[in-house]
């Protein structure tokens, strides 16, 4: 009976449990990581157009593979970089990292670009389903090599994180991530 009476809060729990943000600062530079191009570029273009940052660094070097249907060799930066400038974000503003097919080598991958180029704070914006994995495989290396993180999630545009058990989405996405963090824990 006390199950059925807190089930929402429960379920809820299943998402909430895996996010982590930040308050947003303004940033040397915001680093889109991989996947999810149509939801974080849109959340990255809003976040640009507040002023967050002037610096778009999108990552990742995984294919597309649905698109190869239409011979195209495309990788999932490149679709995030095609979101941004279909909203007009000028090429000056957008730099891509074509690496990355984990988070943990994004991280490594963005470690690296920040010591490069002397950045001191940046913003990782990811999925907010995907902040919590974010969080946990970015915050310590950071910590280390003296970058301060800000770490933000964009909103799915397929389900809400909230409810998500109501839509078929949301329940592959939260299942998905609880597999990925709980491997996560394990590797790392």
């Amino acid at each position: 009976v006390l199950l059925y009476a807190f089930r929402m809060p429960i379920l809820r729990a299943g998402s909430t449990m895996l996010m982590h943000e930040d308050k947003l600062e303004q940033a040397d530079a915001m680093f889109i990581l991989s996947g999810g191009g149509y939801d974080r570029g849109n959340e990255a273009d809003k976040l640009f157009r507040n002023g967050y940052s002037r610096q778009l660094v999108c990552t990742g070097g995984n294919p597309v593979v649905e698109l190869k249907i239409f011979n195209m060799d495309t990788l999932e930066s490149d679709m995030t970089i095609a979101n941004l400038k279909r909203q007009a974000v000028a090429d000056s503003n957008i730099v891509q990292i074509k690496y990355g097919t984990s988070t943990r080598e994004e991280a490594d991958t963005i470690i690296r670009y920040c010591k490069t180029h002397q950045l001191k704070k940046i913003i990782l914006l990811s999925s907010r389903l995907h902040t919590g994995r974010v969080n946990y495989v970015f915050r310590q290396p950071f910590k280390n090599a003296d970058v301060e993180l800000i770490i933000h999630g964009a909103p799915s545009s397929r389900f809400n994180e909230y409810t998500w058990w109501k839509d078929e989405e949301g329940l592959i996405a939260v299942n998905n991530e609880w597999i990925k963090t709980i491997y996560y824990w394990f590797k790392y």
